[in-house]
């Protein structure tokens, strides 16, 4: 579940305050999830500042004064979902629908790309259903790398199974460095099952650590 954040506590969180950013983030009152936003009335390409805060700010669930992404090298680009290796162990219809049927419905209106494949990061201003100023994040699928070539999709994998699904590539974000363990353990994607509803915590994952988890919604992510 994605909490709202209000904006003083996110301003704590990421390290920058609004007068910095009073052009993005206007007079908006809290962080929320791209779902929870009704109506959009802003989009702006996210400066890679601002990225790079996110990630940064990102922290273990099990060690709130760990922060993984530290000291990685942050790269932006577009991968073949094949050559990546997961961590979860299902795709839940609903939500992979979900994504084929309505997300090019969010931006409607807005010169971006469209469809989840060549989608940028983003950061997006609009209202809730009770009429708060909210600002979202869209943060393409998260890859981590350590020290070796194995590359780790850690958010993301829905929007990357529909990618493989119809043989292209999807913008991604690679964390070069990442020295933390992966919370969980990693196998291709012909072990991922179809489901109809999402299996409890302890069965979404092989061997899960989570200790180990990445709190990616500390800082306003909602993968």
């Amino acid at each position: 579940m994605f909490l709202h954040i209000d904006m003083e506590v996110f301003e704590e969180r990421i390290g920058i305050s609004r007068k910095q950013l009073a052009h993005v983030w206007d007079h908006a009152e809290k962080v929320v999830s791209l779902r929870d936003m009704v109506k959009v009335e802003s989009v702006q390409v996210m400066p890679l500042d601002y990225l790079r805060r996110l990630l940064v700010g990102t922290r273990l669930e099990g060690d709130t004064g760990e922060h993984p992404y530290k000291n990685c090298d942050i790269k932006l680009a577009r991968m073949d979902p094949a050559s990546l290796v997961v961590g979860q162990t299902f795709i839940e219809r609903r939500k992979y629908q979900s994504l084929l049927e309505g997300f090019s419905d969010i931006f409607h209106g807005y010169c971006v790309t469209r469809g989840v494949a060549k989608c940028n990061a983003l950061i997006v201003l609009g209202r809730t259903a009770t009429n708060e100023l909210v600002i979202a994040h869209y943060i393409p699928p998260i890859v981590e790398q350590g020290d070796d070539a194995c590359l780790r999709l850690l958010d993301g994998v829905h929007r990357n199974f529909i990618v493989m699904a119809v043989g292209t590539t999807i913008e991604t974000i690679i964390l070069h460095g990442v020295k933390v363990p992966f919370p969980c353990g990693l196998s291709g994607w012909h072990s991922l099952r179809l489901v109809d509803e999402k299996p409890p915590r302890q069965e979404r994952f092989s061997h899960l650590r989570p200790e180990l988890f990445r709190d990616v919604k500390f800082v306003g992510i909602d993968g």
